[in-house]
């Protein structure tokens, strides 16, 4: 399902005949967003495991939630960094260092990620993993499509000057399902997903 999204972009004649090239960069998209990962665990093993910061910092974090949130800030918040992140990789597209962006974005994903559920797991344990579960319906949304996106974004910074002009348009076309599909994702964090990890915050110990 992920990979036939990446083959909508190959509706274009340049796309169409490189899909096998698109596939081998969603993958290493995705290398990428594990390399984030991993980075993100062990940073937070080797610096701040068992740290007072860190659990004063979520404990702040889940009495702000059990005392209630402003969920329109919460949205605003999360459209504003959804929007940064998809503009940044979408102007990387039409310049030649644009997989370099995309690779460092992909990383940084990765790494906030796993960051923040090490730091959830190591201060409240099973119910930590509970409540970092609270933001996997976002994840499972952005990660495969930020993937995707990410994999078209190289292949266009690579293959921009052989463009025909159906092949800007499906691009285009393209890029507003992403954003719209980013904007979803921010909408999910703002209040699906803050709403439950609210009531999940009572709930740890």
């Amino acid at each position: 399902m992920v990979l036939s999204a990446v083959y909508f972009a190959g509706v274009g004649k340049v796309f169409l005949t490189n899909k096998k090239i698109i596939t081998i960069w969603y993958m290493v998209a995705m290398v990428f967003i594990a390399a984030g990962v991993v980075t993100g665990v062990l940073y937070y093993v080797y610096n701040f495991l068992k740290t007072a910061e860190i659990k004063n910092y979520l404990d702040g974090y889940t009495n702000s939630l059990r005392n209630g949130m402003n969920l329109s800030n919460l949205v605003k918040t999360a459209l504003k960094s959804n929007s940064f992140l998809f503009f940044a990789i979408a102007l990387s597209s039409f310049f030649r260092f644009g997989p370099f962006v995309s690779g460092f974005f992909l990383i940084r994903k990765g790494f906030i990620s796993a960051f923040t559920t090490a730091a959830m797991i190591d201060v409240y344990g099973f119910s930590g993993l509970i409540l970092a579960g609270g933001s996997f319906i976002q994840i499972v949304l952005l990660i495969p499509i930020l993937a995707v996106f990410a994999a078209a974004s190289v292949f266009c910074s690579k293959n921009r000057h052989s463009f025909e002009k159906r092949d800007k348009i499906i691009y285009i076309i393209f890029l507003a399902i992403v954003f719209t599909i980013f904007c979803s994702c921010a909408l999910l964090e703002g209040i699906i997903t803050t709403t439950f990890m609210k009531w999940l915050a009572f709930r740890v110990t």
